[in-house]
């Protein structure tokens, strides 16, 4: 009688894993190549609990070339891979990674596609006519096309609402905004200072004295505007800072304690994302989580749940965001 010790050893893990993972435990993380090999290992040699393994799907992950650069910059991104990676994984199954600008040279037929990020509307209908798959999952995706498709993202007003509200009930009444400038058309619905300017017409008490657009989303962006704020207006500086994302708040408290202002003192700040880059600076960056590991768990469920569906009805799927607290406000 085959046992749950001998597998183990013939794999060489643990027993405890062996049992996880051919009871499917939803909670393991361990590489499709060792679920893989656990599996065949407990066949060939019979064990009577296990049934034949389902046969491997393969799923295809779209993303832009600068993606997953750097960690700090993309973590966000890099999150959300994670969490793609994950589910993928855990169900035996198979992704491939690639960039847009490679996506002609895939001549594979996948069981779905997943798209990372935002893009413009003709490099979607690109991707359309690219792939030829009706199961497309769309993650992180904020430019809303007019067509249905399945959606992971997060509620862009609601993140918006939870920052300035910490601001303005920690009793600050000024407050400057940095956000990346929109490159990908999207809808004034989803743009942050849309939000922004709706929250202020209703708490009038609060106020947004300049907002500053960056050359782009990431670290040295953000490095850069706060740099180029002080050069033009000297010490003069608002108490509170909302930065659009978490690379840009790292690269403005870098900033500023560069030049000797205290961030949680002199100035406080809070950005979105949530991502663990914010626990790297001193002091923490307090953050609106909108959980994007969470995002890419849930865009291979569905995914994956597509692939079984004769009739489905698109949906857009969102996580309740939290503020992650840190010395920075």
């Amino acid at each position: 009688m085959v046992r749950i010790q001998d597998i183990a050893k013939a794999a060489n893990v643990s027993p405890a894993t062996v049992s996880r993972c051919l009871n499917k435990d939803p909670s393991l993380s361990i590489s499709t190549q060792t679920g893989k090999k656990i599996y065949d290992i407990a066949l060939a040699m019979g064990y009577g609990k296990l049934k034949a393994m389902e046969k491997s799907e393969e799923f295809l992950v779209i993303h832009k070339e600068d993606h997953f650069h750097d960690h700090v910059d993309n973590g966000y991104y890099f999150a959300i891979r994670s969490g793609i990676e994950e589910v993928i994984a855990k169900n035996g199954d198979i992704c491939r990674f690639v960039s847009i600008a490679k996506l002609e040279t895939e001549e594979k037929v996948y069981t779905g596609i997943l798209v990372i990020g935002n893009y413009r509307p003709q490099d979607i209908e690109h991707i359309k006519k690219t792939v030829h798959n009706e199961n497309i999952v769309f993650v992180g995706k904020l430019n809303f096309y007019p067509e249905c498709f399945d959606t992971v993202t997060y509620n862009v007003g609601l993140c918006v609402y939870l920052a300035l509200n910490a601001i303005r009930e920690k009793g600050f009444t000024q407050f400057l905004f940095f956000d990346g400038k929109d490159h990908f058309q999207i809808p004034q619905d989803y743009l942050k200072i849309t939000h922004v300017k709706n929250y202020l017409s209703i708490y009038k008490e609060l106020s947004l004295v300049e907002y500053i657009e960056c050359d782009g989303f990431g670290f040295d962006a953000g490095y850069r505007s706060m740099k180029e704020y002080r050069e033009k207006h000297g010490s003069l500086l608002p108490k509170a800072i909302f930065a659009a994302t978490d690379p840009i708040g790292i690269g403005i408290i870098k900033a500023l304690t560069e030049e000797r202002v205290i961030v949680g003192q002199d100035v406080h700040i809070i950005s979105m994302n949530g991502s663990n880059a914010c626990t790297l600076i001193s002091p923490a960056l307090t953050s609106v989580d909108y959980h994007s590991r969470e995002m890419g768990k849930e865009a291979a469920i569905l995914v994956k749940e597509n692939a079984r569906k004769e009739e489905r009805i698109p949906k857009c799927v969102s996580f309740a965001p939290r503020i992650n607290e840190g010395g920075s406000l």
